[in-house]
């Protein structure tokens, strides 16, 4: 009986953790979005890692194409946007192992209030000390069939 409640307890912990740490990762994925919102490139920067990657799968001609861009690029770019930006996020799915996780991150890009295209972020994250930092980050990019998170059509 006391094995049965020590296992039960342990998983709670477990359990208890794990959500704890996907509101971390959740936190940090957050505020690339709210940073771009606010065109605040240092609230951007804060949560990216010194050598992350940035890339860009695309559809050209029916195949994709990928391309990257340095990451200190498009964070310089959020800060010209003049809070144009707004990326809204819906449906993410979070996955943690320890210090490693990965974030499934539909979204729908709107442009001075207008959807500009949709797609999926892929994020990787490592936890780095108390921090969870992005080390990749890819995304597709199509400008059809867009949910509208927003409805403002």
């Amino acid at each position: 009986m006391m094995v049965a409640i020590c296992t039960m307890l342990v998983a709670e912990i477990k359990t208890a953790a794990g959500q704890s740490q996907e509101a971390e990762v959740m936190s940090a994925v957050q505020q690339v979005f709210d940073g771009m919102r606010a065109a605040d490139p240092v609230m951007v920067a804060a949560v990216f890692a010194d050598n992350a990657r940035f890339a860009v799968v695309r559809s050209r001609d029916g195949l994709p194409a990928i391309s990257t861009q340095p990451v200190a690029e498009w964070i310089g770019a959020i800060g010209e946007s003049g809070g144009r930006w707004d990326e809204q996020v819906y449906d993410v799915d979070i996955q943690v192992d320890d210090s490693v996780s990965s974030a499934w991150v539909p979204y729908t890009f709107y442009l001075e209030g207008l959807i500009s295209h949709c797609g999926v972020n892929s994020i990787e994250l490592l936890l780095n000390g108390d921090n969870w930092e992005i080390t990749q980050l890819s995304d597709t990019r199509r400008s059809e069939n867009c949910p509208d998170p927003l409805g403002i059509g």
